[in-house]
């Protein structure tokens, strides 16, 4: 056992629960002196400290002891300023992706099932024709919506990691091939809508083409030019130029505002997606800001809802149904699988147990036997 591992832990467990040491001191039964010592290195408990801190903690005695993995071409990029709270969630994340990842890559090469990396012979540093070659590797027409982003990103040879990051200052975030990716982790919170997910996806995979050189493991500001690159790209990957025009042209007859729910909904995504491409068409014509204020005021007068707390309006079919309109996006279109394959197919080649599976899947070996008597 590390003691900078220790510190480290019980101070992030602490921060999650907006524990004070004395607080801990009072849940414990220790002093404030002993804690302190424990969180700054300077002393290696006994195994009846430990016992105390964990109870008073609530964790178990290998996530109290776990080593802190690092990645060091991790992309995590915000402009918000984080609470002490956040920055705890932040630095879990970090563990959680770095623990995934590592077990993704070893399923990978005990099932014989690597995915190799098929886009890093896009080099061009233009975001549009970057998007441009990135849909014609995977073949799809020009005017096509993409309908199964997550399927495309890990045929591609990402892993994909849909996790609930626990704060919502930050959408997704990526790790480049040295670390065992590339990899995209998108924030799965239920409060965060599908099509807002999908965005992610397309977003963080513009920094992986595009801003190779900014993986470098540190939590920093975002860099407004490459974030704007990355917006472009996602742009353009999701819903062309020519593609967006013509549907633009198609429903040029009826309000804007329904205009744009409709295009969102041929797409596939967010509003504000649309209102991204919309803006960079015409948006010169307007001060900077203008169509997401016009859009979300105008929505709200004929709908009767704000855009308020990550609001995604619904398309047209919903508000005014039809039959030939396709479903919403539920959070059913949006599941990444191929990691729980891995797990299944290792454990049934015998090259993992149950336990093992279990620790993998972050389930009780009780739910592990119910799962796998689930599969056919």
């Amino acid at each position: 056992m590390a003691l900078t591992d220790l510190g480290r832990n019980v101070r992030r467990y602490m921060k999650l629960q907006q524990l004070s040491i004395p607080k801990l001191a009072e849940k414990s039964g220790l002093g404030t002196a002993t804690l302190s010592n424990i969180l700054n290195e300077k002393a290696s408990p006994n195994s009846s400290t430990l016992i105390k801190i964990s109870t008073a903690l609530g964790v178990s005695f290998p996530e109290l002891l776990a080593e802190t993995p690092k990645l060091k071409t991790l992309r995590f990029r915000t402009n918000t300023k984080l609470t002490a709270r956040e920055i705890a969630e932040r630095d879990q994340l970090e563990i959680d992706s770095a623990i995934w990842l590592k077990n993704y890559v070893s399923l990978e090469e005990l099932t014989g099932k690597k995915s190799n990396y098929k886009l890093n012979k896009v080099v061009t540093k233009d975001p549009n024709e970057a998007a441009k070659e990135v849909r014609k590797i995977f073949n799809i027409k020009e005017d096509a919506p993409i309908y199964d982003i997550v399927s495309l990103i890990e045929n591609a040879g990402i892993k994909l990691y849909l996790h609930d990051f626990n704060f919502q200052k930050t959408f997704g975030l990526s790790v480049n091939e040295e670390d065992g990716g590339p990899a995209i982790i998108v924030n799965n919170s239920e409060s965060i809508s599908v099509e807002r997910k999908i965005f992610t996806i397309a977003h963080e995979l513009g920094h992986l083409i595009l801003h190779k050189t900014s993986f470098d493991g540190k939590f920093a500001e975002e860099n407004d030019a490459e974030e704007k690159e990355a917006d472009t790209f996602a742009a353009e990957f999701l819903m062309p130029e020519k593609a967006f025009l013509k549907q633009w042209e198609a429903h040029s007859g009826i309000s804007w505002v329904d205009a744009v729910l409709q295009i969102k909904q041929f797409f596939g995504v967010s509003y504000k997606t649309v209102l991204y491409r919309l803006n960079s068409l015409i948006g010169n014509r307007f001060e900077p800001g203008h169509l997401y204020k016009e859009f979300a005021r105008l929505y709200r007068i004929k709908y009767n809802h704000d855009l308020k707390n990550n609001y995604e309006p619904k398309s047209i079919s919903e508000i005014v149904p039809a039959l030939d309109e396709p479903a919403e996006l539920s959070p059913f279109s949006f599941t990444e699988e191929r990691f729980e394959r891995l797990v299944r197919q290792a454990y049934e080649q015998q090259k993992i147990t149950i336990s093992r599976a279990a620790e993998i899947l972050n389930l009780s070996t009780m739910q592990m036997r119910e799962r796998v008597a689930e599969w056919l």
